[in-house]
């Protein structure tokens, strides 16, 4: 059967309050062909998952379709009734949730849900429990779960995020649905599983032909996995058409700003475009162009009811800028700043050149061990409870001035490294120095002084912003923590102007704040003692890419300005290639990098290192519907039984028997990159080996990766 397997036409959906109706999408067009893979991205309330819950017909109570239809391979959803809709969901049609904890039940066990799936809509159709739970098997199996004879009698909690993200998928893929609906599938895991999660649904759709449509606001993933994407603002689709042409050449204002807001390598020295404003409330959305009131571009025919969409060779786009029938002044474009062009390249900014000089912080043979509480159990047996080795002898320095990014995978003891530098986790073993003196045996009161040069920005903006306290009174906590007189206080409009910050916001409480106002505040709160060194834990996560890059334009013009040192806590290896002067990699709790930005992407000399570097999603053309030829397998072990020898050596496609099990260190290779690995000197001379590191005739990775 030929066309399109989705359709949606002229889609309106509207919420209806105390106040009124509010419109949240308005006039929404696309189709999903068989097969293909449909991305959908854009800011947060731009009405993606709404568009989602509507396709499913799971709106809220408030919420209805109120105009257009939506057509499933022929069959309009809107006539269908609420039992025809319940045989639907799941059957035909199916979504994989952004967070697989709150979607899979607590109190059952993963294979107990799968069959009930099954029994649910096709209990009829199967012979007996045993084959149901057969089929669960056979579908874990297929989704990458090792051992899952065993494994699907387990619990939701007994799974990593990772894993539990392939059950969401084993579960959707159950009934063989003809349309796959992913929201934020990806969003909350690290690079690596990111990466394993992408590959996996890439080779479901070759295998099942399933038809996606993968909803995310990170355009290096729709660039990733999608075949076409549509862009959202407002409730409405501003631009849709191959992934390909969009990233190439973005025709919406919108799509342009949103691509210059991506922080990478290629970036570096030049200042990330940045929208202003916010997306428009729904009580507060404008009859014309949404994006009008953020949008460079804009003349006053923008403001008026429309636009209406344009069709161009392979493109259809929302703006007056393209339809010749309006009267919008094409040649005050010139004059306009195009948002694709760094300001640095234009003269309007360039970042102040920062000068490194001598060591500040640092950490020798660094550890942080926790004891675990023992059980009931183990107590009575009087054995000892488990230590988990978040950092195990690290050693590395931070010279004063620098911008140094720490990357690794979550579980790799980074933010735990970054904490025990400025005292907020103990230091087991080994020791810290702060500008020559040694801080890591000071207690609590000792360290109260020295933490006036030495602060954080956590990594959750708004859990560490005191919901019962104004903004301004946050900002001037530290002055009283510290007993800092009011002569050297800086004011509170000051500091909030340091931060791009409006003065009426000392007035507001923290939720009435954006996810990028609030991490602005923390960053604030950090700079009210005038530190030297801060740790900023995770500075872009859960940010849309317009606030992510407003924070990092700034940090980087207060490094230039106030002469900060920076350690810079991420998984994100786009963020440290923009930003960091040197970056170090960590696995669980050991550097296994160390070296300038420039010399680790060039020269990647560790099979860790190239495969975050393969795993991670750039806005990339090039790379789109590309396999990644060294995704690291597996997931990061426990720190509380970490492998002996190399601790990456159960996931490297270079792992030998008899090397590997010796623990390698920190070698020399050139240009002050460092390099943890008995294979670097293979790695860097023979450009091909891990293509056949990557093979199954290795033997031992294969086997080791695998368990």
């Amino acid at each position: 059967m030929t066309g399109p397997i989705l359709s949606v036409e002229h889609l309106d959906v509207t919420y209806h309050v105390r106040t009124g109706s509010l419109p949240a999408l308005r006039d929404v067009n696309f189709e999903l062909q068989r097969g293909e893979i449909l991305g959908i991205v854009g800011e947060s309330g731009c009405g993606k998952s709404t568009l989602s819950s509507a396709v499913l017909r799971l709106l809220p109570a408030n919420g209805d379709i109120s105009g257009g239809r939506i057509v499933l391979d022929g069959d309009d959803l809107g006539e269908m009734s609420e039992a025809e809709l319940r045989a639907l969901r799941g059957d035909r049609i199916a979504m994989i949730f952004q967070d697989p904890l709150t979607s899979l039940n607590p109190t059952f066990t993963v294979g107990s849900q799968l069959v009930s799936v099954q029994r649910a809509h096709r209990g009829s159709l199967t012979s007996g429990s045993d084959d149901l739970r057969e089929r669960a098997i056979e579908m874990l199996t297929s989704v990458g779960m090792p051992d899952a004879h065993e494994r699907i009698d387990y619990y939701p909690h007994q799974f990593s995020g990772g894993m539990r993200q392939r059950i969401m998928i084993a579960m959707a893929l159950l009934l063989e649905p003809e349309v796959l609906i992913a929201d934020e599938a990806t969003s909350a895991l690290d690079v690596t599983l990111q990466a394993q999660i992408l590959e996996l649904l890439r080779r479901l759709r070759s295998e099942r032909d399933t038809s996606m449509l993968f909803i995310s606001h990170d355009i290096g993933v729709i660039s990733e996995i999608c075949d076409r994407m549509v862009v959202m603002y407002g409730g409405r689709a501003v631009e849709q058409g191959a992934v390909r042409d969009v990233l190439t050449d973005p025709k919406h204002p919108y799509t342009q700003a949103l691509l210059g807001s991506v922080p990478t390598k290629e970036r570096r020295g030049q200042r990330l475009t940045t929208i202003p404003g916010r997306v428009p409330s729904l009580s507060e959305m404008p009859e014309g162009c949404a994006f009008a009131t953020r949008c460079s571009h804009a003349q006053e025919v923008c403001r008026d009811p429309g636009p209406t969409i344009v069709s161009l060779p392979g493109r259809d786009v929302r703006c007056l800028v393209h339809d010749p029938d309006s009267d919008y002044d094409t040649t005050a474009i010139d004059t306009a700043v195009d948002p694709t062009t760094p300001a640095a390249e234009t003269g309007g900014w360039l970042a102040k050149r920062r000068s490194v000089g001598e060591v500040l912080v640092d950490a020798s043979d660094v550890e942080v061990h926790f004891e675990e509480r023992p059980s009931l159990t183990t107590r009575l047996l009087r054995r000892p409870g488990d230590v988990v080795r978040a950092v195990d002898g690290v050693d590395l320095n931070i010279h004063r001035g620098e911008i140094l990014g720490l990357v690794g995978e979550s579980g790799s003891g980074k933010t735990t490294f970054g904490k025990a530098l400025l005292g907020l986790a103990p230091v087991t073993g080994g020791r810290v120095t702060y500008d020559g003196e040694d801080i890591s045996g000071l207690d609590q009161r000792q360290f109260r002084g020295m933490r006036r040069r030495m602060q954080m920005i956590f990594q959750d903006a708004h859990a560490s912003l005191s919901p019962r306290r104004r903004i301004g009174q946050l900002l001037t906590d530290p002055y009283i923590v510290h007993d800092v007189p009011h002569q050297d206080r800086i004011p509170v409009p000051e500091l909030l102007e340091m931060v791009q910050l409006a003065p009426e916001q000392a007035s507001k409480y923290p939720h009435e704040l954006s996810g990028g106002q609030a991490r602005r505040v923390n960053i604030a709160r950090a700079l009210a003692l005038r530190p030297e060194f801060i740790v900023a834990d995770e500075p872009s996560a859960g940010l849309d890419v317009s606030a992510a890059a407003s924070v990092l334009n700034l940090m980087k013009d207060l490094a230039g300005e106030l002469g900060l040192t920076y350690l810079i806590v991420t998984h994100d290896l786009n963020l440290v290639a923009y930003i960091a002067d040197r970056i170090a990699l960590m696995y669980l709790g050991r550097l296994t990098a160390v070296g300038p930005t420039e010399r680790i992407f060039d020269h990647p000399a560790h099979p860790y290192t190239q495969g975050l570097m393969d795993a991670v999603a750039t806005p990339d053309p090039g790379r789109s519907q590309t396999p990644h030829r060294l995704l690291v397998p597996g997931e990061i072990p426990s720190p509380k039984n970490p492998p002996a020898g190399c601790r990456f050596h159960t996931r490297c496609r270079f792992a030998r028997r008899d090397s590997c099990l010796e623990e390698p260190h920190l070698d020399h290779v050139d240009d002050g990159h460092m390099v943890a690995c008995h294979h670097w000197r293979e790695i860097l001379e023979d450009p091909d080996a891990a293509e056949r590191a990557a093979s199954p005739d290795l033997g031992y990775a294969a086997e080791e990766s695998g368990r």
